[in-house]
C-alpha cells in the first residue's frame, strides 16, 4: 500500500480516504496535508475568527459607551442604553452568540462558568416574575405595549416618591383597572 508523509506534521500515513482528503487537481488524487492536521488548522482558524469578532465587539462597545457618556442626552435612559448595547452585539441573537462564545471559552466547572449560568438563571427568573415572558414582543399589540409602559411608569413614579409598599400594591390594582378600561 502506498503511503505519504503529511507536509505539515511529517508523519507517514497510508494514502487512503481515511487519512487524506481527495483533491482532483493532484496527480495521485489526494491532498498533501493529512485529515488530522487539516482539522486542527480549521479549528484554529475558527477560534481566531471568534477572537477577532469578540475583539471587534469589545472595541465597538467601548466606543458606544464613550458616545453615550459624551453625546445624546446627559443621562441616557436605561432603555436607550440597553438598545445601544444590543446594537453593538448585533441584536439579541448576536448577544446570545457572544455570551455562548464566552461560556464555551471558559474552563468547564470553573467559577466563571458557574457565574454565567447563575446570571442566565437569574435573568430567566426576573423575566418570568415580571410577566414579560407571558407574551413574546411579536405577539404584543401597540396598545398592550403602551398600556404596559404606562403601568410601569405609574408604578415607578409611586415608588420613587417614597410611597410605602402597601401603596405600591394599591397602585397595581388601580393600574390593572386602568388597563382593563
Amino acid at each position: 500500500m502506498e503511503s505519504r508523509e503529511c507536509s505539515q506534521c511529517c508523519c507517514d500515513f497510508p494514502l487512503t480516504d481515511e487519512y487524506f482528503h481527495r483533491d482532483a487537481s493532484k496527480p495521485d488524487g489526494f491532498k498533501t496535508v493529512c485529515k488530522m492536521c487539516r482539522l486542527e488548522e480549521n479549528k484554529r482558524k475558527e477560534n481566531d475568527e471568534i477572537d477577532d469578532r469578540i475583539q471587534k465587539l469589545e472595541e465597538r462597545g467601548i466606543k458606544l459607551l464613550d458616545t453615550l457618556v459624551t453625546g445624546g442626552s446627559n443621562i441616557p435612559h436605561m432603555a436607550e442604553t440597553y438598545q445601544r448595547i444590543m446594537e453593538v452585539f448585533g441584536g439579541p441573537m448576536g448577544f446570545a452568540q457572544h455570551f455562548l462564545a464566552n461560556y464555551l471559552s471558559t474552563k468547564p466547572g470553573s467559577a466563571a462558568r458557574g457565574k454565567q449560568i447563575s446570571t442566565i438563571i437569574s435573568l430567566g427568573v426576573k423575566v418570568s416574575e415580571s410577566g414579560a415572558a407571558e407574551k413574546s414582543l411579536d405577539g404584543i399589540t401597540d396598545e398592550e405595549l403602551e398600556s404596559e409602559i404606562n403601568a410601569t411608569a405609574r408604578a415607578l413614579l409611586l415608588f420613587n416618591d417614597g410611597s410605602k409598599t402597601a401603596e405600591m400594591e394599591d397602585s397595581k390594582v388601580n393600574v390593572g383597572e386602568t388597563m382593563a378600561s
